[in-house]
């Protein structure tokens, strides 16, 4: 293979290598108690093309020449049954030929040399054994190479998409923009700490909603920040958070997502100080965010518990631990949080579906 980075990847999990017919194939297979996994690897830069049928009829020779329960397999004793065998088919290039493939077979994911990303669209598998970590470790490693250190991490993520041609997440950076353009514009007005100020510039305050019927309040609120560290800290969890998100379930259902997860922070913040009359300016982005994680939730559920180096468990402990901090801590609208999570997980529940793949 060309790409020894990937072949480097292969050999450090265990795989052994055979040349396959034709010679663009690359048949990467590791032996595990009754069983095989087997990649697939096909090179489409330099030209070769396959279509919908040629993989399937590939992957089902492979499956054939692996799967022997009489104990047949070459280079194994005989008598060595063979019960499972596992295939995935690993397009190395092809732009935009190989997307058209992942989008139409089973169990096949795509590599990019040029950007050194691993593209799996949402009907194939989130993982294969550990091969997706190990992946995305060697490319970790060799993006660092070429990064310049001291860079941030969502401008690296905002020069790599650009770089790519893939999609920016234009809705998360427009969010990020229209509250910094809220919060400088309030600023020139006048002082951004004061519970006061906000709360005649937009802040939800329960009588501005009972009494005066300002239910606009609701989702202005949320574009608005008690001062430079309230807002740096809501934007770079954004922009962390959102932009994967949006790149996952599209630009229209994060939108909504969002804008729900914002509303409904706001109600459930709105109908506790309600009920228990503790009344205060509320203000921020952090519900809206805090269903961003919630939507993330969902979505890593449903990739079989991880998805970009994003676990179920560590999102679950970041989520109880931001609200362990905001009830024993003053000044932080916990219901807000609270509601915004479960609202943008539901949220994103009835808008994204993703088909499970047994692999």
């Amino acid at each position: 293979m060309e790409y020894t980075g990937l072949a480097g990847v292969f050999a450090r999990e265990g795989y052994r290598f055979c040349q396959g017919n034709p010679k663009e194939v690359g048949i990467y297979y590791k032996y595990y108690r009754e069983g095989f996994h087997v990649v697939l690897s096909v090179e489409l830069s330099g030209g070769y093309q396959m279509t919908p049928e040629q993989q399937r009829i590939m992957e089902e020779r492979v499956m054939s020449s692996f799967y022997h329960p009489q104990g047949i397999l070459s280079d194994f004793p005989e008598g060595f049954p063979v019960y499972h065998v596992e295939v995935l088919t690993l397009l190395v290039g092809g732009g935009e030929i190989g997307r058209q493939l992942c989008t139409q077979c089973r169990n096949i994911w795509q590599y990019e040399p040029e950007t050194r990303r691993v593209l799996i669209f949402e009907n194939q598998p989130g993982d294969f054994f550990g091969l997706r970590q190990a992946l995305e470790n060697e490319i970790d490693q060799n993006c660092e190479k070429h990064v310049e250190k001291g860079i941030k991490e969502p401008l690296k993520n905002i020069i790599r998409s650009m770089k790519s041609g893939g999609e920016l997440p234009y809705v998360t950076l427009a969010l990020v923009v229209i509250n910094v353009l809220v919060y400088l514009v309030m600023e020139l007005a006048g002082d951004t700490t004061d519970g006061f100020f906000v709360a005649k510039y937009g802040g939800m305050y329960p009588t501005a909603l009972t009494d005066r019927h300002e239910w606009w309040r609701l989702f202005t609120a949320g574009f608005i920040h008690f001062g430079a560290a309230h807002l740096i800290n809501n934007m770079v969890i954004l922009y962390c958070m959102g932009s994967r998100l949006e790149r996952v379930v599209g630009h229209l259902r994060f939108t909504v997502i969002y804008l729900m997860s914002l509303l409904g922070g706001s109600l459930l913040s709105f109908a506790m100080m309600l009920f228990t009359q503790d009344y205060a300016v509320s203000a921020g982005a952090s519900g809206a965010i805090f269903g961003v994680v919630g939507g993330f939730l969902w979505v890593v559920i449903l990739h079989r518990g991880r998805l970009e180096r994003i676990t179920t468990r560590g999102l679950l402990f970041m989520i109880a631990l931001t609200v362990y901090y905001g009830f024993t801590s003053a000044g932080i609208d916990n219901w807000g949080h609270i509601g915004g999570v479960l609202t943008g997980f539901v949220t994103t529940v009835i808008l994204y579906h993703r088909k499970y793949q047994k692999y």
